[in-house]
């Protein structure tokens, strides 16, 4: 790993399931965790599990995980936490088919804060039929770019500035939303053309910087060539959500 890239919560995740700091590693977990559970838990759903059931088997699975199960279970060979989580998961799942007498799933147990509902509407607005891995990818894909936003937003309210990164999101093209109409972006702000189109810039710079970060801290040993193909790869999951199934 370069200078350039310190320890990401992946790499002291993959550390500890070869005698690492485990403290550290269970802390970067649970906040991956509190980011990325959401496509665990639209692929449960898209695997055949009620709404109730994919919260308890992406709870169950989230507990074992935050136990150390993992950190054990870690292949060195999967850089990507994506590739990893969807691998295990998959096979969690298929272990609880297997088993038909095993325990309900998650025990009522909450690792997680899930909102459920607000996970409902959203799979429910997803394209019906998709793969679920396609979707997980989809999924995974939404949650960085979700990652990279809150990020730059939260810099942004702490300089006070919140009411300016508000106007000016829409700037940054991201989903449906069609880019606002600059001149009534300017006078809405109290900026002339060159200070709103310098003021633009710095946005999108401090959001590219910001995905690129996010992208890191899923990968092991993250480098500039590793980085640009994962968002290589989101790009294109984008990409193809937005054209619709083949």
């Amino acid at each position: 790993m370069t200078a350039s890239f310190p320890a990401t919560r992946w790499s002291v995740i993959a550390a500890a399931g070869a005698g690492g700091d485990v403290t550290s590693a269970r802390t970067a977990l649970g906040e991956l965790c509190r980011l990325y559970w959401y496509p665990l838990y639209a692929f449960a759903r898209r695997s055949g599990l009620r709404p109730e059931d994919a919260e308890d088997a992406t709870q169950s699975f989230l507990a074992a995980v935050l136990e150390e199960k993992l950190f054990a279970a870690a292949d060195p060979s999967l850089g990507r936490l994506r590739s990893f989580l969807l691998k295990a998961f998959s096979r969690d799942l298929a272990d609880a088919r297997r088993d038909a007498s095993r325990q309900k799933r998650g025990g009522h147990l909450e690792i997680i804060s899930l909102d459920l509902t607000d996970a409902e509407d959203r799979f429910l607005t997803e394209p019906a039929g998709a793969e679920p891995v396609h979707q997980f990818e989809a999924a995974w894909a939404t949650a960085v770019l979700d990652g990279a936003v809150r990020k730059v937003e939260a810099g942004y309210h702490a300089s006070g500035r919140g009411a300016i990164f508000t106007a000016l999101r829409p700037c940054l093209g991201i989903g449906d939303a069609a880019l606002p109409d600059q001149a009534a972006l300017a006078a809405g702000l109290g900026l002339n053309h060159a200070a709103l189109r310098q003021a633009v810039s710095r946005l999108r710079d401090r959001f590219r910087t910001a995905l690129r970060s996010q992208i890191a801290d899923t990968l092991r040993e993250p480098n500039e060539e590793s980085i640009d193909e994962e968002l290589c790869a989101l790009r294109t999951v984008i990409a193809q959500g937005q054209s619709g199934p083949a």
